[in-house]
């Protein structure tokens, strides 16, 4: 994989938002820098922390002589798209792919990552400089749907804190999900037409918030959220005793479709629809 020099992104990322040097400047720029592989071993850790499995699609950003793909591709069973501005190593990964015998499975692009669609990917690897990282972190936020991961090799992503960390021959190892906004006030009634809202803050995927019920407002006491998958406990008072209820459900668009449970054994559930109020949805990134 192949490790960017950070002022070479630089100049890149200069020219495509800043109307700096063009694509063709940046590329013969490129050619004049070594590029730092990621080992096998930590590539395979890569996949590993991803969970990559048959039905993955793996983007690798900056993907060098292409082992990382070829590896999901030949190890895993996914398919694959690496991504470079260095046509040198493109023409490499393609060759490696054809021995390795995964050439029907891979694909490799010369061509500038903050110019590539990735929404289509299910994995995104990365072995990029820090200041590169929070560059690209806009755009994986906004691009890849909620539930996709991300390893970064090395670097993290600013505030956004990783879900987990590996440390494999003295390199760090960074894995993230992105993210739904559950951000706003959800709002759902019983059947016996008592009103619930919910209102919630989310920074990246740390969530927290307030359930209100009629008059009284209780403050969750867990929140998670993994992908579009919240989970939520709050305490409360139910005809004057105090119960524990559990939420479960997956966020699309502005419904929240789940189930709700009660009690410690949380053996009798129902289900669970509630829908943001227009207007209430905020930035998770701020």
């Amino acid at each position: 994989m192949n490790r960017l020099i950070v002022f070479l992104l630089s100049a890149a990322l200069w020219a495509s938002f800043h109307g700096g040097p063009g694509e063709a400047e940046a590329k013969s720029f490129a050619l004049d820098v070594p590029y730092e592989p990621t080992s096998y071993g930590i590539a395979r850790a890569m996949l590993e922390l991803a969970g990559v499995a048959s039905g993955d699609l793996v983007y690798d950003l900056g993907c060098g002589d292409g082992r990382l793909v070829i590896l999901a591709a030949k190890e895993r069973g996914a398919t694959g798209v690496g991504v470079d501005l260095d046509p040198q190593r493109i023409r490499e990964s393609r060759e490696n792919a054809r021995i390795a015998g995964v050439a029907d499975r891979v694909r490799f692009f010369e061509q500038n990552l903050f110019a590539t669609d990735f929404s289509r990917a299910s994995v995104v690897m990365l072995y990029l400089y820090p200041e590169v990282n929070l560059r690209l972190r806009p755009k994986l936020l906004k691009d890849l749907r909620p539930g996709t991961r991300i390893v970064s090799h090395s670097h993290s992503m600013g505030d956004w804190e990783e879900d987990a960390t590996w440390r494999i021959e003295g390199h760090y190892v960074r894995f993230f999900v992105v993210p739904a906004n559950a951000s706003g006030t959800w709002t759902w009634a019983e059947p016996g037409g008592q009103a619930f809202s919910l209102s919630l803050t989310q920074k990246y995927q740390r969530v927290k918030g307030t359930l209100s019920v009629g008059d009284e407002t209780y403050p969750l006491a867990e929140c998670s959220l993994r992908g579009s998958r919240l989970r939520l406990t709050v305490d409360r008072l139910v005809r004057g005793r105090w119960e524990t209820f559990f939420f479960e459900g997956e966020i699309d668009g502005d419904t929240i479709r789940g189930r709700i449970a009660s009690g410690g054994t949380r053996e009798k559930t129902e289900p669970w629809q509630a829908v943001r109020e227009p207007g209430t949805l905020s930035s998770i990134a701020d």
